[in-house]
C-alpha cells in the first residue's frame, strides 16, 4: 500500500513540474516573440543611418554620441518589449486594444527613422515624432489600466522622446528649419 501511496506522490510531483516547466516555456515563447519584435523594428530603422548627411549637419552642443544614443535605444526596446510582454501576459481584454497602439508606436518608430536618416526629411520626421510621443502617451495610459508595472516600463520611452522631440527640432531649426524644409 505504501508503495503505491509512494507512486502516486511521485507522479503528482512529476506532473506538477511538467506543468510548471510547459508554463515557463510557454511564457519565455512569448516574452521571445515580444522580443524579436523589437529587434525587429530596430533592424529595419537601423539601415537607414546618419553617414555623411548627418556629420554635415549643424548640432547642438547637448546632441549625444551616437554610442550613448545605441545605448539608450537598447535599454528601451528591452523595456518597449518587456512592457508590452506584461500586457499580453495579463490575457485581458482590453490588452488587444493597448497591444495595438504598442504596435503602432513600434512602427512610428521605423517611420521616423526612414523620413530622418533614410529621406533626410528633418521637419517631416518632427512631426512623426510628435505623433509618436502621442501614441506612446496613449499605450501608457492604456497599458496603466491593464498593468501599471508595464505603463511604468513605457515612461523612459516617453521622457527620452520627449528629449529626442527637443533634439529633433533644434535640428531642424539649426539646419534652415521652416515651413520650406517641410514640404
Amino acid at each position: 500500500m505504501n508503495g503505491e501511496i509512494d507512486f502516486c506522490n511521485r507522479f503528482d510531483r512529476q506532473r506538477q513540474w511538467t506543468s510548471v516547466v510547459s508554463i515557463l516555456m510557454q511564457r519565455l515563447i512569448s516574452l521571445s516573440v515580444f522580443l524579436l519584435l523589437v529587434v525587429a523594428a530596430a533592424v529595419v530603422g537601423g539601415q537607414f543611418v546618419g553617414g555623411d548627411w548627418y556629420q554635415a549637419m549643424n548640432q547642438p552642443e547637448w546632441n549625444p554620441s551616437a554610442m550613448i544614443m545605441a545605448l539608450v535605444w537598447a535599454v528601451l526596446y528591452v523595456l518597449m518589449a518587456v512592457s508590452a510582454w506584461m500586457v499580453w501576459e495579463t490575457m485581458r481584454g482590453l490588452a488587444w486594444t493597448a497591444l495595438s497602439w504598442w504596435g503602432l508606436q513600434l512602427l512610428l518608430s521605423v517611420v521616423w527613422s526612414w523620413l530622418f536618416f533614410g529621406l533626410h526629411r528633418v521637419g517631416w520626421s518632427l512631426g512623426v515624432m510628435g505623433l509618436w510621443l502621442l501614441v506612446v502617451l496613449v499605450t501608457i495610459k492604456s497599458f496603466r489600466t491593464i498593468r501599471l508595472e508595464a505603463s511604468s516600463l513605457m515612461m523612459p520611452l516617453a521622457a527620452w522622446l520627449l528629449f529626442a522631440l527637443a533634439l529633433n527640432f533644434t535640428q531642424w531649426q539649426l539646419n534652415g528649419g521652416g515651413l520650406q524644409s517641410i514640404v
